[in-house]
């Protein structure tokens, strides 16, 4: 074997041992309530504004006419009624963020809404979700 492979290979070695010795990655930091209430508070305070078109969200929640808030969090809000469900959020500034989590055996679904909030609600125009089934 040629000297230079040989080195190749040894240098492996203390590169491994360092990341074995390396601790756990640090745990995700809790939910917060107060947090997760401030970004549902500003949605359900614009629950009878129109969901814009092309953000993600709009859709067919069985309303009738042209979807709203209130039509996207009761849908969403619905599959909480067994599985292990979480709801977390929070705003930082203007920005607020929140994400629906349900699991239920095979049945795994999430939506995690974006947007700003102004004076307590949300401003229904800068909202943007990802909805997986």
């Amino acid at each position: 074997m040629k000297p230079g492979r040989l080195w190749r290979q040894w240098w492996l070695v203390p590169a491994l041992l360092g990341l074995l010795c390396a601790g756990p990655a640090p745990a995700a930091p809790e939910p917060d309530p107060a947090a997760t209430r401030q970004a549902l508070r500003a949605l359900l305070a614009s629950a009878q504004d129109g969901i814009p078109r092309g953000s993600g969200c709009d859709g067919d929640y069985g309303q009738r006419g042209r979807a709203r808030v209130k039509d996207l969090l009761a849908v969403q809000l619905a599959y909480l009624y067994r599985g292990d469900n979480v709801i977390t959020g929070g705003c930082a500034g203007n920005a607020c963020e929140l994400t629906i989590r349900h699991a239920a055996g095979e049945d795994v679904a999430s939506a995690t809404l974006r947007f700003e909030q102004r004076q307590g609600r949300a401003r229904v125009g800068t909202l943007r979700c990802v909805i997986t089934p």
